[in-house]
């Protein structure tokens, strides 16, 4: 239990606290004034000013914020503040929070990649699981077993394995394994799947540790990063479409996910959490009041129209937008305690 709290801290400093450090590096660097910076929330538990900002350590470690002067609507106006800066630099400091949550997801999915992962090696016949219950487990097929034919057919790649099993009429098959030093031939009956339409005999492919040097894993990070972006974007396509039934998880499920994962270990953990980064990146970018993509539609029409939209006007969307958040934030947290009771 105490495990598992300790890996939930870490997955919202990993998620929030980057994204937060994105907006203070990018305001610091086009010169605005940030007032404070702290790592956790709540009541302070240590501070040290430096020049004009405030770093903080708060009470509850699940990420952190950064307040910059004059960035929230109806704030007086500060000099150096974010609204008294250029149209580019306030968008830049908007858009450094995601950037830094895929920055952060790319490497995250890089060390994944750099500590390596199990995969199938499809390139050989020897069998890494038997299905309990299933044609090859009741005729004594073990872990380890190389199948080296199949009704007189020699056999070298997995799929070519699996494909004479599928495609063979006859209704039992013929196998010569290789056992250690042994060969032997065992005979066993498929059975049809109806759901993968397609005979099998309950085997799995053996496993391979896949790693790559860190260089070639950063820019396979970043694929990694670009191809969970586009499944996102894809998955909230189709549930508009109403395709495919809508599922979110709010921080109980979040937290029931990394209790999962840290039984399977860190690769497993890593990689959740990169996932869950790019989420967070992507979801701040919609053009969402109160959100970053929220901010960054005003900054747009500011652009386009060559003066901002009254503050009291944006004030107000951001604060229903706010109140929305918040209730579906409730609604989500409800449906995650219910698949918990259930």
């Amino acid at each position: 239990m105490m495990l598992t709290l300790i890996f939930v801290v870490v997955i919202f400093l990993v998620l929030i606290f980057p994204h937060e450090l994105g907006h203070f590096l990018s305001a610091k660097a086009s010169g605005m004034k940030v007032e404070k910076f702290s790592i956790g929330f709540g009541p302070k538990i240590w501070g040290k000013k430096i020049k004009d900002t405030e770093y903080l350590v708060s009470a509850f470690p699940l990420g952190g914020y950064v307040k910059i002067a004059g960035m929230e609507p109806g704030e007086n106006y500060v000099e150096r503040g974010f609204s008294s800066q250029s149209l580019w630099k306030r968008i830049g400091v908007i858009l450094s929070g995601s950037a830094m949550n895929y920055l952060t997801s790319a490497i995250l999915f890089a060390l994944v990649f750099m500590i390596g992962f199990e995969t199938y090696n499809f390139n050989t016949t020897v069998v890494g699981e038997v299905i309990s219950g299933s044609p090859a487990a009741s005729v004594g097929l073990k872990i380890g077993d190389k199948i080296l034919e199949i009704d007189g057919n020699k056999v070298t790649e997995w799929e070519q394995m699996a494909t004479f099993v599928n495609k063979e009429r006859e209704e039992t098959l013929i196998l010569k394994i290789q056992r250690g030093k042994d060969i032997l031939t065992i005979p066993v009956k498929p059975e049809f799947n109806p759901e993968l339409n397609r005979k099998l005999i309950g085997v799995s492919p053996s496993t391979v540790l896949t790693r790559y040097n860190p260089l070639t894993s950063f820019f396979k990070g970043i694929e990694r990063v670009a191809f969970v972006t586009w499944l996102i974007m894809s998955s909230l396509f189709y549930m508009i479409a109403g395709k495919i039934s809508a599922e979110f998880a709010g921080p109980l499920g979040i937290v029931g996910y990394v209790s999962q994962t840290v039984k399977m270990g860190i690769v497993p953990f890593l990689s959740l959490a990169a996932l869950l980064g790019v989420n967070l990146g992507l979801f701040n970018l919609f053009p969402i009041p109160a959100l970053d993509g929220g901010r960054l539609v005003f900054l747009l029409i500011e652009g386009i129209r060559g003066k901002p939209v009254r503050i009291e006007k944006e004030a107000l969307v951001h604060y229903i937008g706010f109140i929305i958040l918040i209730t579906l934030m409730f609604l989500v947290t409800y449906r995650d305690i219910l698949r918990m009771v259930r």
